[in-house]
């Protein structure tokens, strides 16, 4: 069957983009990748042609490595990657269905290229509040949750920038899709030119209220008290230095992001506010009111 339509779900780790590929790839008329056997049926692990995120420093930073962005700029853009990245996808797809749905964090900083590879593409961008799609990610690795935070910011800037050069974006929010499924996802389908169609067996669910509990509890904390700075604890014993000598060796002789010098250890959440709350109102969502959240038609 010809004439397909390449459908590319992008959005950062935990922000529900794999939630919305399989509903639309739950469509009688589209196929995603299904049982494949790599993490989240992801596209990235089911070809030989675009990096993976590992190697620009994995979750909540790869979108830091100026190496990630790829566009038709970028020198991976030839006509046989285009024809081998798509004979290698074509092996996990239904090629009878019209709606091709490929998902990957990545696509996020990548749509500019995908758009050359495959024609025509259509590109879904998920966000989630970036409080709860970072702590919801930071269990997968190490680092802070103002990195996380700031890296949320960082590559849905990029995302909207590229978007800016496409024909064919869709932007859903985690929150409005889940608080009514029906509704958002007419609205794919209606973009992607399918019709309607009842999912079914798929759990939609927020989730965000034990992240935000997470972030008062733990992160933001006793907002009105003053920042004491305590002391280095003494060393006292001989294994104590040992250890301590031990552990600031190998973090120094780590990955750059593990170093001393790289950690960015702000007192608390309230960092964040102060900094952040400006760049995430442009996207809809604030840390002040956690009921705040984009709606379809405000993208």
């Amino acid at each position: 069957m010809t004439g397909h339509r390449y459908v590319f779900v992008c959005g950062l780790h935990r922000s529900g983009t794999s939630l919305v590929a399989r509903c639309l790839a739950d469509h009688p008329r589209a196929s995603g990748f299904k049982s494949t056997g790599v993490i989240e049926d992801e596209g990235q692990f089911l070809q030989t042609v675009l990096p993976l995120e590992t190697d620009y420093g994995g979750v909540g930073r790869f979108g830091f490595d100026p190496r990630a962005h790829l566009t038709e700029a970028s020198p991976v853009n030839t006509p046989d990657n285009a024809r081998k990245l798509l004979s290698e996808w074509q092996k996990h797809w239904d090629l009878d269905k019209s709606v091709l749905v490929e998902k990957t964090p990545s696509n996020l900083l990548r749509m500019r290229l995908l758009s050359q590879f495959m024609q025509p593409s259509y590109f879904v961008i998920v966000t989630r509040h970036p409080v709860a799609s970072s702590l919801a990610a930071i269990r997968w690795t190490e680092g802070n949750i103002f990195k996380f935070l700031t890296h949320w910011v960082h590559c849905y800037r990029i995302a909207r920038a590229d978007a800016a050069q496409l024909p064919y974006v869709k932007w859903v929010s985690y929150e409005a899709f889940t608080a009514n499924p029906r509704q958002e996802l007419d609205h794919l389908y209606d973009f992607v030119g399918l019709p309607s169609h009842d999912v079914s067996g798929i759990a939609i669910k927020n989730e965000n209220e034990k992240y935000f509990d997470l972030w008062k509890q733990k992160y933001l904390g006793d907002s009105e008290r003053a920042i004491v700075q305590k002391p280095p604890k003494e060393l006292g014993t001989a294994a104590e230095k040992w250890r301590y000598w031990f552990y600031s060796v190998k973090r120094e002789f780590g990955p750059a992001y593990r170093r001393e010098a790289n950690l960015l250890n702000f007192q608390d959440a309230q960092d964040a506010v102060a900094l952040l709350e400006p760049v995430i109102n442009e996207f809809g969502y604030s840390f002040n009111d956690f009921d705040r959240s984009p709606r379809s038609e405000e993208f």
